[in-house]
């Protein structure tokens, strides 16, 4: 017995695998960077449009992540808010 995947376990699966790819992302930028903020990450791996914009406040919520300090968003529909900066945990 086969059990069917509904719409809503699809978008479930692609936003799994949007935020592991994501988080991938942050770890590769650092390799390089000092730390990355959210705007790195989404210039390299963007938001499909058919997740929603709160998908992307959980790139950094694992223990992987530490927050280092905060600096201005240059995205304009952020309209200079601030945003944390990250490194990996050590």
């Amino acid at each position: 017995m086969t059990m069917e995947r509904t719409v809503n376990d699809i978008f479930k699966a692609e936003k799994i695998k949007w935020l592991e790819d994501a988080r991938a992302t942050a770890r590769r930028l650092l390799k390089t960077q000092q730390y990355v903020t959210i705007e790195d990450v989404l210039k390299k791996k963007p938001l499909p449009k058919f997740l929603h914009h709160n998908t992307i406040g959980g790139v950094f919520r694992t223990l992987d992540f530490e927050c280092v300090g905060w600096g201005r968003s240059t995205r304009l529909e952020m309209n200079g808010r601030f945003i944390r900066r990250w490194k990996l945990r050590d």
